[in-house]
């Protein structure tokens, strides 16, 4: 992945702290490049964003690989639900390779107000990386 400018990232990391802010229910988000490094995250523990980010980089290539291989194309997101919430990542194309967007909500969390917010502030981010 080319290197985006650090404006970029500040900017990426408004867009998640935003996207906390706005949505109900959730914990944290994370956005992480697709060798699992850590571009920005709502978490103020750097190693707790880091294993996120690389848990969700290796389940981003795994659900590649899955969708891939049973003929269904690329996927969009990938849900988690369990009884404590949602965990949903999905990947956001950038001019520079594409990067992984993981939230995790509390089961407050409204699953489809969840992802048209993510996919809002995936688009966003889309935008925001576009050269000027």
């Amino acid at each position: 992945m080319t290197a985006l400018p650090l404006i970029t990232i500040a900017h990426f990391a408004d867009l998640l702290g935003e996207l906390r802010r706005e949505t109900p229910g959730m914990l944290n988000a994370t956005l992480a490049t697709a060798d699992g490094l850590t571009l920005a995250s709502t978490l103020s523990n750097s190693h707790e964003a880091d294993r996120l980010a690389a848990m969700s980089s290796s389940l981003a290539g795994l659900s590649s690989a899955l969708t891939r291989e049973t003929g269904h194309g690329t996927p969009r997101q990938l849900i988690l639900s369990s009884d404590q919430g949602h965990i949903v990542s999905m990947q956001v194309p950038l001019p520079t390779g594409e990067v992984v967007l993981t939230v995790v909500t509390t089961h407050k969390a409204v699953l489809g107000k969840l992802l048209w917010s993510c996919r809002q502030t995936a688009e966003q981010m889309t935008l925001a990386a576009l050269p000027a």
